[in-house]
């Protein structure tokens, strides 16, 4: 007696085998990770010996306590020499520039994850939420296929096998899973506060000092509509996100939401790049519009490309044109004087001034007569 397999069994193995998922999403995940990475890098570049150097606020040994009470690591903590500091602080920009170039591979990805962790554990305090999602995502993102897109690199086309596939969907579905936990459990927290249930939480928010905007806060501070709407908007919106997303048409809605929130976060409380990790997780679940823009953005590459190239072909057809210009009139005046002198010295004059002067072209070619 043969058992059919239920046909949402069947319908999970083709999604995880049949082809590598969401791959311009990924690329666009990791291209942003890299962006944030270099702009925390280039945000303490000036105190980075005071903040991660051996002789800063934790020292070497410091940063090695700390980094064992917690049970991880950093790479700061592994020498007191300042040289060794400059060279691992350098290495780690220079790495999270390429990583969000899209040049490398990810082997290199993993090289990025060691020294931005490492960094991350040299000073804690420096750390925000997004901090945190970014080194999560940048272990999931070792599964999968993130160099197909968002590249300066020309992108080699890789053969798509059954095992392949199933290590890019599952890292795909390791991030979509993550980015569904944070939102639910953050909207279940919030619902239990007071002051999310009365809709005063964002008034209190946009009061704190490191979050205050001068010009901009006192005008949103002033409407407590639009305190109160936004109150409850963030709360529905995160705890409805992991519903609407099993949907394809609640994707759109759910993402636009989301956006649109990480949106007010980046600009009003200054969580840039807290609201970037969450914008690129957020549109995994939007691959078909990430497609889009990969493709707007690869013609407007083209049409700038060449633009440059005709640009190029009409300057070489210009200097061309005038080289062959002169050589034909170098050509024109070599002729005329070797008439002439064959003229003037008879006929043994004729064929030696002609040999003469037909070596001196030769010679002369490289450079107008």
């Amino acid at each position: 007696m043969t058992h059919r397999l239920p046909e949402q069994v069947v319908n999970l193995v083709e999604w995880m085998t049949g082809a590598p998922r969401a791959l311009e999403a990924l690329s666009l995940l990791r291209a942003v990770l890299g962006l944030v990475s270099v702009s925390i890098y280039m945000a303490q570049y000036r105190d980075r010996a005071l903040l991660f150097g051996p002789d800063g606020v934790y020292g070497t040994t410091g940063i090695r306590d700390s980094a064992a009470s917690i049970g991880t690591w950093s790479l700061y903590g592994v020498s007191e020499d300042p040289w060794f500091f400059e060279i691992l602080f350098h290495a780690g920009l220079f790495i999270a520039v390429l990583v969000m170039l899209g040049v490398g591979d990810r082997a290199l990805l993993a090289v990025h994850w060691i020294l931005i962790w490492s960094l991350y554990m040299a000073d804690p305090g420096l750390m925000d939420g997004g901090d945190a999602l970014a080194a999560t995502a940048t272990c999931f993102l070792l599964l999968t296929r993130c160099y197909s897109a968002f590249t300066v690199r020309r992108i080699r086309p890789q053969s798509n096998g059954a095992l392949a596939n199933v290590c890019n969907n599952t890292g795909l579905l390791l991030l979509a899973t993550q980015v569904v936990i944070v939102y639910l459990m953050a909207g279940l927290y919030k619902v239990q506060g007071q002051l999310w249930q009365d809709g005063t939480a964002l008034y209190y928010i946009l009061n704190v000092p490191e979050f205050f905007l001068p010009g901009i806060t006192p005008l949103v501070v002033q409407s407590d509509w639009v305190l109160v709407i936004g109150a409850y908007t963030t709360v529905l919106a995160s705890v409805f996100f992991p519903v609407l997303v099993l949907f394809r048409a609640g994707r759109p809605f759910a993402v636009a939401m989301m956006l649109t929130f990480h949106l007010a976060i980046a600009v009003l409380m200054g969580l840039t790049s807290f609201a970037l990790v969450m914008a690129a997780y957020d549109l995994l679940f939007v691959n078909h519009h990430v497609v889009r823009l990969h493709r707007r953005l690869a013609l407007v590459r083209r049409h700038l490309s060449g633009r440059r190239k005709e640009t190029f072909d009409e300057g070489t057809d210009e200097v061309t044109g005038a080289l062959a210009s002169e050589y034909s009139r170098g050509d024109g005046l070599a002729s005329r004087a070797v008439r002439e002198r064959a003229v003037r010295g008879g006929p043994a004059g004729r064929v030696g001034e002609h040999h003469q002067g037909a070596g001196r072209h030769r010679r002369g070619d490289d450079a107008p007569a």
